[in-house]
């Protein structure tokens, strides 16, 4: 399980820096500091990306793990946490946070933002499946 965990938090961070340069460029990352109640700055906006983003990729990788999932099937299963990244965050805890209502009829308008997420979850997915193969199994002390 330790080695789900530890590929799962790695995948979450690389994903969660590929997909936050984008969501930099289109400035969503900035009001995302509200969240700490903080003034809207960038920078700041990261703290919380990079902190769902490792929680998304732990959950996954215990996912994944558990339904040992080949490489197709991580990338797949990485899509799919994305589009559910996206539809939870923006579209729902992050207004909600907020004191705006959920975002579900100006769905439309966060196009731009689901590509970033699924984005997110082929890095993941792809990323977990790699990491997963290239970590030694720990054994235990006879």
């Amino acid at each position: 399980m330790g080695k789900l965990l530890y590929a799962g938090f790695l995948a979450g961070l690389v994903a969660g820096l590929v997909s936050g340069l984008m969501l930099q460029l289109m400035w969503v990352l900035t009001p995302l500091s509200l969240l700490l109640s903080l003034p809207p700055n960038p920078s700041t906006g990261w703290i919380p990306h990079l902190i769902i983003s490792l929680i998304f990729g732990v959950v996954f990788g215990l996912v994944a793990g558990a339904l040992r999932l080949e490489r197709s099937g991580a990338v797949a299963g990485g899509l799919i946490t994305g589009l559910l990244a996206w539809i939870v965050g923006p579209l729902t805890l992050v207004p909600l946070w907020i004191g705006l209502p959920p975002q579900y009829t100006l769905a439309s308008r966060w196009l731009k933002v689901l590509a970033a997420y699924l984005v997110y979850g082929l890095v993941l997915g792809e990323v977990f499946h790699a990491f997963l193969e290239r970590i030694p199994e720990r054994r235990r002390a006879e």
